[in-house]
């Protein structure tokens, strides 16, 4: 007796370009960043001393670097 089996999986979808792959992970990390950019603001309003708040412009810096890069200004 002969067994027949089928696949059940989702066809596979063309794969994208390089360049349109690089395209949404750009778009997808700079949402990211916006969104860590927004919280970080939120909490500055809580730092209470001097370091905490330059460890909070650091980090934003480099927030801003990120997303700088992903626009491709950088």
């Amino acid at each position: 007796m002969e067994q027949t089996f089928t696949s059940t999986a989702a066809p596979e979808k063309p794969r994208l370009s390089a360049q349109e792959e690089l395209r949404i992970f750009r778009n997808l990390v700079r949402s990211l960043t916006s969104n860590a950019e927004n919280a970080l603001t939120d909490l500055g309003m809580w730092c209470k001393d001097a370091d905490q708040l330059e460890r909070l412009l650091l980090v934003q810096h480099h927030l801003d670097y990120m997303k700088r890069l992903c626009d491709g200004k950088v």
